[in-house]
């Protein structure tokens, strides 16, 4: 009986670590991602091959885009 309460708690909390764990590297990917994204619209804003500047949305959608579609290909990679 202890036995099974103690691995279900430290399932729970492993569950818990794991999940803390995944957000913050979530958050750095997306950061990541969003510095690219602003970093490069800017080079090719200053190099004159776009008309107008884009707009902060957009650099912050295509970053949320780019993440969630590199998580989901991630997920469903090659396996052997």
């Amino acid at each position: 009986m202890i036995g099974e309460t103690a691995h279900s708690l430290s399932a729970i909390v492993f569950l818990v670590a794991s999940a803390v764990v995944l957000v913050i590297l979530g958050l750095v990917f997306f950061s990541i991602n969003l510095w690219i994204i602003a970093y490069s619209a800017e080079l090719l804003y200053n190099a004159n091959m776009l008309n107008a500047k884009p707009a902060a949305e957009f650099v912050v959608l295509s970053a949320a885009l780019l993440s969630a579609a590199s998580m989901i290909g991630s997920k469903h990679g090659k396996k052997e």
